[in-house]
């Protein structure tokens, strides 16, 4: 037998090992393309409710995204959706995300439960109106999507810390307006508007006459002596605005993170809209004398003003001032914090003169 002759009757085998070769190379990468990346993933995940591109900026790292939801429910605050990112290439991302639609008590929209932390929370307002942190980030609806007695708002949770805020505010107002729009209860802009961030990542020391940048707001004799107060939130004046008040002292724990005093204003038309539901809403008076609106049981109130529209202030004690009060037997009662401060949130967001006839 011939060299050639064997030459030419291996290269047919040769051939069909190439195509098989390649053919391996083909199915690895499609493989790889729906295990690892989001080549082959839907546009739109959960019914159409979340944009898998902007769930994927929110997640860290890379990976695939994978969705269990199939919409909305028939009843709209009973819908749940929850997003997840994951890969078997080592080193890559990973983490979900839940989507949630329900009703809330309005003045408890910017409380505890939605936001980890108020003073280190950023927040949108105008034509969508909501809030992101770390972990957590929720749009109110549209008043038509809302209930009898309870605003509605979609929130989303994350069980990775986002880094990202920008891309957190784009998707919540995203999902915001799917959900209104398949509801059809009303139109929202899939953008966030700017965010209202922290004027610092740490807790500062208070300035004496401008505590939480408001004029005229003083912690002398408020605290007890020599103890250092430090403030966290936005800066004044804004849409929406917090502060919160910490005590420098040796107070740990749930105590110590909880602070000592929570100051909130803001003019926001669709959070006033909201506050305005809570049960019990009924007419009263500020401490200056002026009409206004006592928000619910809680510690807030809507002053009606000469200027601008009408302003949400509320005072809230943390469980320092709680352990303070029992250790110093001549600290304030809580209601010594609220009129200095509805005096000074006043001036400083343009209500120092209430609203007449």
């Amino acid at each position: 037998m011939s060299t050639a002759g064997a030459a030419d009757r291996r290269r047919p085998a040769w051939k069909v090992w190439a195509v098989v070769a390649a053919v391996v190379v083909v199915v690895a990468g499609l493989l790889h393309a729906w295990r690892n990346t989001n080549i082959l993933t839907a546009d739109r995940l959960c019914g159409d409710l979340v944009s898998a591109e902007k769930a994927d900026a929110v997640l860290p790292g890379s990976g695939r995204l994978d969705a269990e939801g199939d919409g909305l429910d028939e009843d709209l605050t009973e819908t749940v959706c929850r997003v997840g990112k994951s890969s078997v290439v080592l080193g890559s991302g990973g983490g979900e995300l839940t989507v949630r639609v329900w009703a809330e008590q309005g003045d408890e929209l910017l409380g505890i439960e939605y936001l980890s932390d108020l003073p280190e929370a950023s927040f949108f307002s105008g034509k969508v109106t909501g809030g992101v942190d770390a972990h957590k980030g929720w749009a109110l609806l549209p008043e038509k999507c809302w209930t009898a007695e309870q605003p509605v708002i979609v929130r989303i949770s994350s069980d990775e810390v986002i880094s990202d805020r920008k891309a957190f505010a784009a998707l919540t107002a995203d999902t915001a307006q799917a959900v209104a729009a398949e509801a059809e209860c009303g139109d929202l802009p899939g953008k966030a508007g700017t965010l209202i961030s922290p004027r610092s990542e740490a807790a500062r020391p208070v300035t004496e006459g401008q505590v939480c940048g408001l004029d005229g707001l003083t912690m002398r004799g408020q605290v007890p002596a020599g103890t250092e107060v430090l403030e966290a939130g936005q800066k004044a004046p804004a849409d929406v605005w917090t502060c919160e008040l910490t005590l420098d002292d040796t107070t740990s724990g749930y105590v110590h993170a909880d602070g000592f005093m929570k100051y909130t204003a803001f003019r926001d038309p669709q959070l006033l809209a909201a506050v305005r539901k809570a049960p019990g809403t009924s007419a009263g008076r500020a401490p200056d004398g002026r009409e206004a609106e006592v928000v619910g049981k809680g510690p807030g109130m809507v002053l009606t003003c000469a200027d601008g529209g009408p302003l949400y202030l509320a005072v809230e004690s943390g469980q320092q001032y709680l352990k303070a009060s029992k250790v110093h037997p001549d600290l304030p009662r809580r209601e010594a914090y609220v009129e200095p401060f509805v005096k000074a949130a006043a001036q400083t967001f343009g209500c120092a003169a209430p609203a007449t006839g």
